[in-house]
């Protein structure tokens, strides 16, 4: 059964005003881009609502304007990282289908270059998505993203192999989905190197898992 968040933990972590105009969309985008640059260079320190304020040239009033608490600053950018995969899954659906394991692997190349470079970009991101997994109460947040996710691979699959069952085709859009996150997860931890070969490690676990339901020459 799908799970909401509570009523006490969403007030204190939604944003406390939604931008309606083009001069507060533009505040928050700088709320946030201060946040991410202050997360990428003080790796696992949290940075304060002071230090956020101060980088995007903002008062500590104005930022309070719009969210309640660093938290809840770290949750939306968080949101914005969940939200931009399904573009880039949506990009191989667009495309032609496939029709030979060459021209597939290809595409998955693609993927995984794009979705690649959003984990390395967005490392320091991650102990806020893990937090997020391991919160109950937070944890909606990520389900909503993940359903959303494992759709599209499915729907990636059966665009590849129109006669794919859908029932299977999320089966597999689960597994891709949460090896892929864990693995990079894991990667991200160690060096550069060892975080390609793990990619590199996933690409070959990803094609032997679906080769043999895509009907491919």
């Amino acid at each position: 059964m799908k799970r909401s968040l509570d009523r006490k933990t969403r007030i204190a972590l939604e944003p406390r005003k939604q931008p309606r105009q083009q001069r507060s969309s533009k505040v928050v985008d700088r709320i946030l881009d201060a946040a991410l640059i202050l997360t990428r260079e003080q790796g696992t320190r949290t940075p304060t609502t002071l230090a956020i304020a101060q980088r995007a040239g903002l008062s500590v009033g104005s930022v309070y304007q719009y969210f309640p608490n660093k938290e809840a600053i770290l949750l939306d950018l968080a949101r914005r990282w969940l939200s931009s995969f399904p573009e880039v899954i949506e990009k191989r659906i667009k495309v032609p289908r496939p029709t030979s394991r060459d021209e597939f692997r290809r595409e998955v190349r693609k993927l995984f270059i794009d979705t690649s470079s959003i984990y390395l970009e967005n490392a320091t991101l991650m102990p806020v998505i893990e937090a997020i997994s391991g919160n109950a109460d937070l944890r909606p947040i990520q389900d909503e993203y993940d359903q959303q996710i494992i759709a599209l691979y499915a729907a990636w699959l059966r665009h590849v192999n129109p006669a794919l069952e859908d029932k299977i085709a999320k089966r597999l859009g689960l597994v891709m989905m949460e090896v892929g996150h864990a693995c990079r997860l894991v990667g991200l931890k160690r060096d550069r190197r060892t975080y390609d070969l793990i990619e590199d490690d996933v690409e070959t676990m990803w094609l032997a898992l679906v080769s043999p339901y895509l009907n491919l020459d």
